[in-house]
């Protein structure tokens, strides 16, 4: 699948790169999530087919996109992402978001409604990461939240820290099944450490810190929610978020599909499977 790097200068002044396979239909946008790149998906292309066109792109800040002191917020990024759809005169798009780029896409709906929407495939994302002040402990278990209030605040911290490298490593282990080959680590490793401090512990305690239970009901299009069996993402709130969007279709990948937090990249061939079949249903 052959693919075309271009830049988008954003209204503030951010280099946002972008590829993009060419062809007809109706184009899939896929989202990565924090601390990640648009290389994420560069196992899952091959696999998609040759005539689906594809675009990618490396929000700010992430992979080789523009550096910037400014739009350290999850509303940015979705205000990145209307301009790029803007940009390549899309009117309608499949959109794929994976962790953080889920909230992309929620911030994106509620900002921007979905008009320029086909369909929604939302890959292991809570609908809120923290404990908030307002949420029962288990409450919040049930759709998802890893980490309490002060837990939160301890994450952001720690990537501020002169430990920030080795907590980088630890949190990105957490999200990988057991047996990654080390080389596959060290590249997402690698990644991960593009991402500049303290941009992005503030980008990270914007994204933890949301709430978008609400968003839910109110998206009227086709959508698949993707879990892993061994994520740290629980299964069962996958289910939760499925369970509250009007017809949403649900899969849980076990093991054998690399069923952790980068399904995509562990099992690639699994995950294009799903989501093709999703796509050409819709």
């Amino acid at each position: 699948m052959a693919t075309d790097t271009a830049t988008l200068t954003t209204r503030d002044g951010c280099a946002l790169t972008y590829q993009d396979t060419g062809g007809e239909g109706i184009p899939l946008v896929m989202l990565h999530g924090w601390s990640q790149s648009q290389a994420m998906y560069d196992r899952l292309l091959p696999q998609l087919p040759a005539d689906q066109r594809v675009i990618t792109y490396d929000m700010r800040n992430h992979g080789i996109s523009g550096r910037t002191d400014n739009g350290a917020r999850v509303s940015a990024l979705a205000g990145d992402l209307d301009q790029l759809l803007a940009h390549l005169g899309i009117d309608r798009a499949h959109l794929l978001g994976h962790s953080m780029g889920v909230s992309v896409i929620w911030s994106y709906l509620e900002l921007f409604g979905a008009e320029r929407v086909r369909s929604l495939v939302l890959v292991d994302q809570p609908t809120a990461c923290t404990i908030l002040p307002w949420l029962e402990t288990s409450e919040a278990a049930e759709f998802g939240a890893i980490l309490d209030y002060k837990g939160a605040a301890d994450f952001a911290q720690a990537m501020l820290s002169q430990d920030s490298d080795a907590a980088r490593l630890d949190f990105l282990t957490s999200m990988l099944t057991e047996d990654i080959p080390p080389q596959d680590l060290d590249w997402l490793y690698q990644q991960n450490l593009l991402l500049p401090m303290p941009w992005g512990a503030r980008l990270l305690l914007d994204h933890v810190m949301q709430d978008w239970r609400d968003v839910l009901p109110r998206i009227t299009v086709p959508t698949l929610v993707i879990g892993g069996e061994v994520s740290h993402v629980a299964p069962a709130s996958q289910a939760w978020t499925a369970d509250r969007i009007p017809n949403a279709e649900l899969h849980i990948l076990d093991r054998g599909q690399g069923g952790a937090h980068f399904a995509f990249y562990e099992s690639p061939r699994d995950f294009a499977g799903i989501l093709q079949d999703f796509i050409n249903r819709t």
